[in-house]
């Protein structure tokens, strides 16, 4: 009797398992959404902050913005190429994110660092940077510009961190260590403390979280993780 019930388990639980993975994203854990809340002028649905439109000049000197990252969930963070403080740190644990596996294979993934030091961090040392710590540039790029339009986009309108020149600070510099996650229609969906061990592993799971729940909607996903 014993046997037969769990050879009946045995075939039951994939099943089970095909049931609750394939009939919505009701059924995973659903990440939150970060910064002010609106009602919709017509609908009423609640409207969630959205990152604006921007535009910069990337590590080859071309054009990259938020039209590039239409439709693509990414992760973003600011520093600069002579930071003495926090940043070596910091880009070595997005590296690690970077560097995992599975996010090779991601269609819509990406990682996008903005220098808060445009006056010196032209495209090329932007390059040279990319190529030092061997990051992927079809999935990681380095953006430089406007200083202004850098630190606006930085500011409660767009990632709701800070990004500023002060004099004070080791290296001119006084910017945010964390790393934004956002997802395919600019919502800000996970913040993380860069230089964090176990942020930067729940930046990884939360990643993973992201791409299972446009899997599980069927929005036309095309990321082959689970």
């Amino acid at each position: 009797m014993k046997k037969a019930a769990l050879l009946f388990l045995i075939l039951l639980l994939p099943s089970i398992a095909y049931f609750v993975l394939t009939t919505g994203r009701h059924h995973i854990k659903q990440l939150g959404y970060f910064g002010p809340k609106i009602p919709g002028e017509k609908t009423g649905d609640t409207l969630y902050h959205k990152i604006p439109e921007f535009a910069f000049t990337d590590e080859n000197g071309k054009p990259f913005g938020s039209k590039e990252l239409e439709n693509k969930i990414y992760v973003a963070n600011f520093f600069f190429t002579s930071c003495p403080t926090i940043c070596p740190e910091m880009q070595t644990l997005l590296k690690k994110v970077h560097d995992v596996d599975d996010f090779e294979k991601l269609e819509d993934l990406r990682f996008v660092s903005f220098t808060v030091d445009p006056k010196t961090d032209t495209p090329e040392k932007l390059k040279e940077y990319s190529s030092l710590i061997s990051a992927d540039p079809k999935r990681w790029h380095f953006l430089t510009g406007d200083m202004e339009k850098i630190y606006e986009i930085a500011g409660p309108k767009g990632f709701m961190i800070n990004a500023m020149e002060d004099s004070t600070a080791e290296g001119g510099f006084l910017h945010s260590e964390l790393m934004i996650l956002v997802d395919r229609e600019k919502h800000i969906r996970g913040i993380y403390e860069g230089r964090d061990v176990m942020d930067n592993k729940r930046l990884i799971d939360e990643i993973k979280v992201l791409v299972a729940e446009y899997n599980l909607a069927l929005k036309g996903n095309t990321n082959p993780i689970k």
